[in-house]
């Protein structure tokens, strides 16, 4: 399958320089300063589960929450045209800082929750809001402390392993953004120190809406 063919099956948008130095400066310290803060990443439902995924996060992201916020609404209409989606009226925003270190990894995932576990995670209250798109915004000390931690994306329809996919390196001060029903994983970081402060970093954004009796799109 060509590079073409896989592009077809597989929108996203990638681009360089997300920050200005000033404010990638400002999100590197602030991360190194709030180390102690991060808690083991979560599934769905808290739970821990480190076949799955192993990485360290934090969603309280205190001073730099509104920078990276705003910067994310001002790229929103690129993302959207690179990415194939329907322009919509974006209700929530959702932000969550990862530091992946030795050995972590997440299996391949939505972050879109459909059918049946939609409509549980509506009635518990868990969620009001479907994910729609999907962006990540990729930082870290140099000089570069780790390798791999490749963003594999998956075409539609496939469950991983079936080929045909894209992987996406963790490119310093680079935004990465893809449908939220994209099928896509993180390979595993080897950061050979084990210091936090070479861990590979990412903001996680998910641009929601409220979500509708049907779960249209």
């Amino acid at each position: 399958m060509s590079d073409g063919t896989r592009r077809l099956l597989l929108a996203f948008h990638q681009s360089a320089g997300f920050l200005d130095s000033a404010d990638h400066r400002r999100v590197l310290d602030w991360t190194l300063a709030h180390r102690g803060r991060f808690k083991p990443a979560s599934l769905v439902g808290d739970l821990v589960d480190p076949t799955q995924r192993i990485s360290e996060t934090l969603r309280d992201l205190g001073s730099i929450e509104a920078l990276l916020e705003r910067r994310f609404m001002e790229v929103l209409p690129v993302l959207l045209k690179d990415c194939g989606t329907r322009p919509f009226e974006v209700d929530k925003i959702e932000l969550e800082l990862a530091a992946h270190g030795d050995g972590a990894h997440f299996v391949a995932h939505s972050d879109t929750v459909t059918g049946e576990s939609r409509r549980r995670a509506r009635e518990a209250g868990r969620t009001q809001h479907d994910r729609i798109l999907s962006a990540v915004y990729y930082f870290y000390r140099e000089p570069k402390g780790f390798s791999g931690g490749e963003l594999r994306l998956h075409p539609l329809g496939s469950f991983g392993g079936e080929g045909g996919h894209v992987d996406i390196e963790p490119l310093q001060n680079s935004v990465v953004a893809f449908p939220s029903w994209t099928r896509h994983e993180v390979r595993t970081v080897r950061c050979p120190s084990g210091a936090f402060e070479d861990s590979r970093f990412a903001v996680n954004c998910w641009f929601c809406r409220t979500m509708d009796d049907n779960g249209g799109r």
